[in-house]
C-alpha cells in the first residue's frame, strides 16, 4: 500500500479542533512536540485523498483566522505496517497496570491488571506521558481511596475507565464528543471482559450528564478544554471528590491548578512524566 504524510506546524490550543472529517480521510492524524515552543501535525493518508485534506486544513485554518502554514508531504516507504504497528506498541508497565496489543501471546505477568488496549481510531494506547502519568495517578489513589462512581471525562480508548473498573470493580461512565471513541471504548470493555461495568456516552464536556454526580473524575485532554471545563467539573464532583487532569505540558500546569482552585479544588500532587504533568486534586468537602 502507498501512503503519503503531510505534516506542518499547528497550535496545540487549536489541535483538539480538528475537524472529524480530516480522521475520515486520513489513516492516522497526530500531533507531536518538534521543540520546546512548536508543535507539528501529521497527517498519513492515502495519496487520493491528498487534495481533500489539503481544503479542509485550509478551511481549519481560515475558520481559525490563523495563517495558513507551510506544509511537507512526502511518501512513506512500504512496509509491513502491522508488524510496524506492533513494533511500535510493546507491552508496557505502568503503575499497578500491564499495558498490552491483542497481538501479544505470551502469559500476561501475575500481579498486574493487564488491559488490552491496541492502536486505534481513538486516543490511549498508553503510550503518551499524559496517559502514562493518569495510570500512575489512579495507582495511587487506590492504595488509600474507595471509589463508587468514577467518570471518564473525553475517553478516548476508554482505557482510563478500564482501569478504573479493574482497580475497583464499580460501574464507570466514559464520555466523549467523538462518536468513534465511544464506538472504540466499548469494544474495548468487551476485549477486556469490563462490558457491565462500563458504560459510554457521547457528550460535549459535561451536557449531557449534567445532572450526575462523581466521586472521581479522570479528564485526560488539553489545557486550554479543562481551564474551560473547570466549573462543571467541580460542580460535578461531590464533596471530598478527587479529580485526575492531564493533557496538559510541565509550563501550562499552573495555569490548570489555579483554573480549578479558584473553585475550591485543593493540588494532592503533581506528577511529571516527561514535559507533561498529571495533577491530583480534591474539592474541599466543606462547602
Amino acid at each position: 500500500m502507498n501512503l503519503s504524510q503531510l505534516e506542518c506546524p499547528i497550535d496545540l490550543l487549536v489541535a483538539d479542533d480538528l475537524p472529524s472529517c480530516l480522521e475520515e480521510d486520513a489513516f492516522s492524524v497526530s500531533w507531536y512536540e518538534k521543540t520546546p515552543d512548536q508543535w507539528a501535525l501529521q497527517v498519513v493518508f492515502d495519496p487520493s485523498y491528498e487534495v481533500s485534506i489539503k481544503e479542509t486544513l485550509k478551511r481549519f485554518f481560515k475558520e481559525k483566522k490563523i495563517p495558513f502554514p507551510s506544509i511537507k508531504i512526502s511518501p512513506l516507504p512500504q512496509e509491513n505496517w502491522v508488524a510496524a504497528v506492533y513494533r511500535d506498541f510493546p507491552p508496557l508497565t505502568i503503575g499497578r497496570f500491564y499495558i498490552y496489543g491483542s497481538h501479544i501471546r505470551d502469559n500476561l505477568p501475575k500481579g498486574l491488571l493487564p488491559l488490552c488496549i491496541d492502536a486505534a481510531t481513538a486516543f490511549g494506547s498508553g503510550q503518551h506521558e499524559s496517559t502514562e502519568g493518569c495510570l500512575k495517578a489512579l495507582s495511587l489513589l487506590v492504595d488509600h481511596h474507595s471509589f463508587q462512581c468514577p467518570l471518564d471525562m473525553g475517553c478516548g480508548s476508554g482505557i482510563l475507565a478500564l482501569a478504573m473498573a479493574s482497580l475497583w470493580k464499580v460501574p464507570v461512565l466514559a464520555c466523549d464528543n467523538d462518536p468513534e471513541a465511544i464506538r472504540v471504548t466499548v469494544e474495548n470493555g468487551k476485549i477486556n471482559h469490563y462490558e457491565k461495568y462500563v458504560e459510554a456516552y457521547v457528550s460535549q464536556g459535561f451536557e449531557a450528564i449534567k445532572d450526575k454526580t462523581f466521586d472521581l473524575i479522570t479528564a485526560n485532554i488539553l489545557a486550554g478544554p479543562l481551564c474551560h471545563m473547570a466549573g462543571d467539573a467541580v460542580r460535578s464532583l461531590v464533596p471530598g471528590g478527587y479529580i485526575v487532569l492531564a493533557g496538559l505540558l510541565n509550563r501550562q500546569a499552573e495555569d490548570v491548578i489555579d483554573a480549578y482552585r479558584s473553585w475550591g479544588m485543593k493540588l494532592v500532587e503533581q506528577l511529571f512524566v516527561g514535559d507533561w504533568s498529571t495533577l491530583i486534586m480534591r474539592k474541599e468537602s466543606h462547602e
